[in-house]
């Protein structure tokens, strides 16, 4: 299979001359792209972080009430063993 290189140059002039009208716009379109990306990546970061932070706080909300939760089943069994829970009934 043989190649005609003066029809492979001739549609690359074409094509060449096809994207000239639409360079600039081009250019902004690539810049925009771009742009936009990197914010993006850049709030994906921030958001991860809140992530990280909130996982964190869950973490040791959930240690405290754990804590909480074992406080109030040995006051409720005290309240119990004294028959002063719900009414001494």
């Amino acid at each position: 299979m043989s190649v005609n290189f003066q029809e492979v140059t001739t549609m690359f002039e074409q094509l060449f001359e096809l994207t000239i009208p639409y360079g600039l716009f081009a250019l902004l379109f690539v810049w925009l792209l771009h742009t936009t990306n990197k914010r993006n990546e850049l709030r994906e970061d921030q958001y991860q972080d809140t992530i990280k932070k909130n996982q964190e706080i869950i973490s040791q909300q959930a240690k405290s009430f754990s804590s909480l939760s074992g406080d109030v089943r040995e006051i409720k069994d005290i309240l119990k063993k004294e028959g002063t829970l719900y009414g001494g009934l």
